[in-house]
């Protein structure tokens, strides 16, 4: 993605969201919560006719007019339908993804969540699963929520990707940092 279509995906969430100087309140996350929701419903409603509402030579009007068809009566007066309808008018539908992810990475940001990911060859239990939330959390002081991913260059231990931060945890990463100590003298 060209980087003007970055910054314009990420202005459409902000608008869109509205979270901008907000402080965190339990209204504020339920709606935020429901914008998203609406939004990957309008998403799922339009998935279909992706192709369509990309197309250059399917005009706006006939574009407006199946996406009103498509969408249930609660959501076509929904901010995600006139979101998307401004999308499909202004020629970006291909951004919907993009300003989806952007949404909910505000939405982390205004609610205070970190997202952790955890490699490892093998899955982790639940119980295991908390503690390294609970780790996480106190590290970086905002709420973690893990998700875990199986990975065949694993191969004993786990790698924990925190945002930037990278904590690798791994038999082949302590090997390496052993190799560049020894190396080192």
């Amino acid at each position: 993605m060209k980087a003007a279509d970055k910054t314009l995906s990420k202005r459409y969430a902000r608008a869109y969201m509205g979270l901008d100087g907000a402080a965190f309140d339990k209204h504020g996350e339920a709606a935020a919560e429901l914008r998203i929701a609406e939004l990957e419903k309008v998403r799922s409603s339009a998935g279909q006719f992706v192709r369509l509402f990309l197309h250059p030579l399917v005009g706006y009007d006939d574009k407006n007019e199946i996406l009103t068809r498509l969408l249930s009566k609660d959501v076509i007066t929904s901010r995600a339908a006139a979101l998307v309808g401004l999308l499909i008018r202004e020629n970006r539908f291909y951004l919907l993804d993009a300003v989806l992810e952007d949404c909910v990475k505000f939405y982390n940001d205004y609610a205070g969540i970190a997202l952790a990911e955890v490699a490892s060859r093998h899955p982790l239990s639940e119980e295991e699963l908390r503690h390294i939330a609970k780790i996480l959390s106190s590290a970086s002081g905002k709420k973690a929520r893990v998700a875990q991913v199986a990975s065949e260059s694993v191969i004993g231990g786990m790698e924990i990707r925190l945002g930037d931060l990278l904590i690798d945890a791994t038999v082949k990463g302590r090997l390496k940092k052993l190799k560049n100590s020894i190396l080192k003298y």
